[in-house]
Formats: C-alpha cells, sequence, structure tokens
C-alpha cells in the first residue's frame, strides 16, 4: 500500500494544467521557450512526475526520457518546441488520470486517522517495557483507521499475547523456551499454578493481587476475543474493535508499570 497525502498531487496537477493554459496563449508553435521560461516550466513537469512516481501512476513516468534534457542549462533546446512541448504535457496528463482511472484510492476517515502508523498508540511505557509489541500495535492502529476491524482485533490479541508471555517469565514459570508452543490456556494455567506457589511474605500482597488479577484478565481476554478472532468464531465492526483496543490499551499500559519484556 502506497501512502501519501493528496495536497501535493492536487496541486502538481494544477501547476500542469496551468502550464498547459499558458503554452496555448503563445502563438508561435515551431520555436522553443526563452530559457527562463523553460527552466521553470521543467519545474513544474518534474514536480508533477515526482507525484507521480510517489502515487505510482506509470503512464506518465513512461514518457519522462522525452524530456529528459528539457530546460537544462547547456543543453541544445532546439527540439523542445511549444508544439511538442503542448503535445507532451498533454500525454502526461492523460497518462495519469488514465492511471487513477484504473487504480482505488482509500482516504482514511478523520475520526480514525490518528490510529494510523502510530507504534506508540498505547502510550511511550508501554513501548519502552513491550518494545517488540510495537509491530502489532501499529498494525493494530492502521486496520482500525482502514476499516479492517477483525483483523485489529487479532493483532490486539497478539500484543496481548507478548504482555502473557512476559507475565509468565514475572512469576518464574518454568522453561521459558516452550512458551510458543503452549495455548493460551496452559500458559494462563501455568502462571495461576506459579502464583499459588508464591508465599504472601516474600512476595508481597501487592504483587500477589496484582499478578493474580493480570492472570484473571488475559482469561478474560482469551475467553472474550482471543478465541473468537483465532477460530473464525465472529468478525468485529468498528465499535467492538474500539472497545477491544481501548480495554487493552489500559490493561497493558497498567501491566507496564510492573513487568517488563
Amino acid at each position: 500500500m502506497i501512502s501519501f497525502y493528496a495536497e501535493e498531487c492536487c496541486q502538481a496537477y494544477g501547476n500542469l494544467r496551468e502550464l498547459e493554459h499558458r503554452l496555448e496563449l503563445l502563438e508561435d508553435g515551431e520555436t522553443p521557450l526563452p530559457t527562463n521560461d523553460a527552466t521553470e516550466a521543467s519545474q513544474v513537469i518534474g514536480t508533477f512526475l515526482r507525484e507521480c512516481q510517489r502515487a505510482g501512476l506509470k503512464r506518465p513516468l513512461d514518457r519522462t526520457e522525452r524530456l529528459r534534457y528539457f530546460g537544462e542549462p547547456g543543453r541544445d533546446q532546439s527540439r523542445y518546441t511549444l508544439n511538442m512541448l503542448r503535445r507532451e504535457l498533454e500525454e502526461l496528463r492523460e497518462g495519469a488520470l488514465t492511471d487513477l482511472r484504473e487504480r482505488t484510492f482509500l482516504r482514511l476517515d478523520e475520526s480514525t486517522e490518528s490510529h494510523y502508523e502510530k507504534a506508540a498508540l498505547f502510550g511511550s511505557l508501554v513501548s519502552q517495557e513491550f518494545s517488540k509489541a510495537d509491530y502489532d500495535i501499529r498494525e493494530a492502529g492502521n486496520c482500525y483507521a482502514t476499516g479492517r476491524y477483525t483483523a485489529c482485533v487479532f493483532h490486539l490479541m497478539r500484543v496481548a499475547e507478548h504482555g502473557l508471555r512476559a507475565l509468565a517469565k514475572k512469576v518464574r514459570v518454568p522453561f521459558p523456551k516452550t512458551f510458543d508452543s503452549k495455548t493460551w490456556g496452559e500458559l494462563i494455567g501455568d502462571i495461576e499454578n506459579e502464583i499459588g506457589k508464591l508465599k504472601p511474605r516474600s512476595s508481597g500482597a501487592k504483587d500477589l493481587e496484582f499478578y493474580n488479577a493480570a492472570a484473571a484478565q488475559f482469561r478474560y481476554f482469551k475467553n472474550g476475543w482471543r478465541n473468537h478472532v483465532m477460530h473464525t468464531r465472529t468478525n468485529y465492526n468498528e465499535a467492538e474493535a474500539l472497545i477491544v483496543m481501548h480495554h487493552l490499551r489500559e490493561f497493558m499500559q497498567h501491566l507496564a508499570t510492573r513487568i517488563r519484556q
């Protein structure tokens, strides 16, 4: 997917169209442009072609060789007559419009754009303590911003899994290298078993309360969302995905105050 702001592309197209109109007003079609005008026109064309490249419009770029030396100091400009430039500008414009007709463009909604390409969507503390979750946090936001709400929940559950494994390590569930091969249910059960072995005096009552609450929250995520999205049991709409995101963000922010990867 190509991301770009449409303003620059529209501005470049408008400037090219304005250049066309200016050339149409000139009478002698077999003479080249004066040097200063040629330099200015070359800049307009160059900006337009750069925007076409950024937007993935190929037809205008296929014609760049014909205008390669146009407006370049020290180069012979005699071949770049007004008539030739008029034809080339028309071809550039029509090529861009043809490509645009064959492309599908997506516009981010103003209400969700703030979620797009945000690795720190869950806050700086979560990014700091759970840096390995940055990819899925960013993708969850991207999917939400582009209306892929079930995919958003999928990535959110992957974010939660980073927290689940970190909690397992924190309470010293044995054999950390096997965590990847365990189901959520198995790992949560192991966590609860290890928490049960902790003594309040050695661990502190607040720590035990924190661990127990975290384990219960992971079981809630598992039964409420993770199993459903992983096993194709349901799809999610915008409101549902946002609820999951807000809930998980608050939980990961709380988890990051005591646990890190």
